[in-house]
């Protein structure tokens, strides 16, 4: 999730939020692994929220449309730009578009290029979201709110 969370960064999760709403696009989410086979079991992972329930998504020219509209999606080094990764069942081609299952999210991590997500594994059931990442508080340079 570089550079929005970077290794070795340390961050606060909220879970309130999702009480009284869903995750939105663009928001950095905490989750379980559970019933995700590719992902190792019982682990917890971070990824921004690219698309939502019933949204259609694609990949051109490494921007994300989301219902045939570019969703510039941005981190603290500006918009995220994002490859199609040969061999991976999702997003694979420009000609691909997907569509998000009802109760489901597709996310995908910032580092493009270099990341394990929804592209490879397919669709994050809505359940094993336990909350966004919201600040960074070590190291001292990276303190702040996490975009």
């Amino acid at each position: 999730m570089s550079p929005a969370v970077a290794p070795g960064d340390h961050v606060i999760m909220e879970a309130i939020t999702f009480l009284a709403r869903k995750p939105r696009k663009g928001e950095i989410v905490v989750f379980k692994s559970d019933g995700i086979p590719s992902l190792l079991p019982n682990a917890t992972y971070i990824s921004r929220v690219a698309g939502e329930p019933g949204d259609r998504l694609r990949i051109s020219d490494g921007k994300l449309y989301v219902n045939d509209t570019h969703l510039a999606l941005r981190n603290k080094s500006g918009e995220i730009h994002y490859v199609s990764i040969p061999g991976c069942g999702y997003l694979a081609s420009s000609n691909q578009a997907i569509a998000v299952p009802e109760g489901h999210y597709l996310v995908l991590g910032d580092n493009s290029t270099n990341s394990h997500d929804g592209r490879c594994w397919g669709f994050l059931p809505g359940k094993n979201v336990m909350g966004r990442i919201v600040v960074c508080y070590w190291p001292p340079d990276h303190i702040g709110v996490v975009r």
